[in-house]
């Protein structure tokens, strides 16, 4: 299976009432119809949240379309999220489509909402990803603190201003997170594409590829590109093509077990739910090969 857990809604639905026009969902419903012709079976769209989380920004998703094969993990009608199982099997031909939130962090308060990983607004996304704007937000994130967290996500277009360190990265990556690399930089002007090429050496360098997962962000259907074509890329930037591959299917997996964890179970330890089907299926075979059979 492959994966894409970034199709990116506008600005303006990450703000508190936040609205999305008829013509952004248009946009997402064709990013995903691109996504399942290039063979992925997982999408999330992803929402950006600056500063304080607030059930506010739940009522954008009651205005997503219909998608023809699309299987949503929340009720479009009420926006309450249907079932924290999102790893299971999928129909021929179908698409799961996830819901997932990025808390950009750029004070520790921002992170507050992140601490809680089976209550309150958080609780209603498949996926949570935080973006720090600074080393020492970066640390928070990676020491486990925000337990609500999946995914760590840097802005890959711009400049940083610190360095991801060994110790701090080792650090996430044992408590279970995942690093985004979303390519879409990559396809922009020189000058923000050398930034992005910069960025993604660094984490792959850091985290020697393991712990890294591929996204789109992908805000238009010309943004997509096919698997073979983003595990090209990774090789581009020395990254090998069993690893590169990995970013794109089972470490993706891997972030929506972990999300499924956090979601169903107290402190890693009582079971609320069964997963039986979640960890079942790890085949690579795009969506459009299996439908043929």
């Amino acid at each position: 299976m492959f994966y894409d857990l970034n199709i990116a809604l506008p600005e303006s639905a990450g703000r508190p009432k936040g609205h999305v026009s008829g013509q952004d969902w248009t946009h997402v419903a064709q990013t995903i119809e691109q996504a399942r012709e290039f063979g992925y079976d997982v999408v999330a769209i992803n929402q950006t949240v600056q500063g304080k989380l607030v059930p506010e920004h739940l009522e954008i998703w009651k205005s997503a379309p219909v998608i023809s094969g699309a299987i949503y993990s929340w009720n479009k009608e009420t926006g309450a999220r249907i079932s924290a199982n999102t790893t299971g099997r999928i129909q021929r031909g179908g698409v799961r489509v996830l819901r997932r939130l990025t808390l950009v962090v750029s004070d520790a308060s921002h992170g507050q909402s992140l601490a809680s990983s089976v209550s309150g607004v958080v609780g209603e996304y498949d996926i949570v990803a935080v973006r720090p704007t600074s080393e020492k937000l970066l640390l928070s994130a990676s020491s486990g603190v925000w337990d609500a967290v999946d995914l760590i996500s840097l802005d890959m277009g711009s400049r940083w201003g610190f360095f991801a360190k060994h110790k701090t990265v080792g650090q996430a990556l044992g408590a279970g997170y995942a690093f985004e690399i979303s390519y879409k930089p990559a396809l922009t002007d020189s000058a923000t594409r050398q930034q992005w090429v910069s960025n993604a050496a660094s984490i792959i360098r850091v985290t020697r590829g393991k712990g890294v997962v591929w996204t789109s962000g992908a805000c238009q259907a010309f943004d997509v590109r096919a698997p073979c074509d983003v595990v090209a890329l990774g090789e581009v930037l020395q990254l090998n093509s069993d690893l590169s591959k990995r970013a794109l299917s089972s470490n993706s997996r891997a972030v929506l077990l972990h999300a499924f964890t956090r979601a169903s179970t107290l402190k890693a330890v009582i079971s609320v739910k069964q997963a039986d089907s979640a960890i079942n299926d790890d085949s690579t075979e795009p969506a459009s090969k299996r439908a043929k059979k």
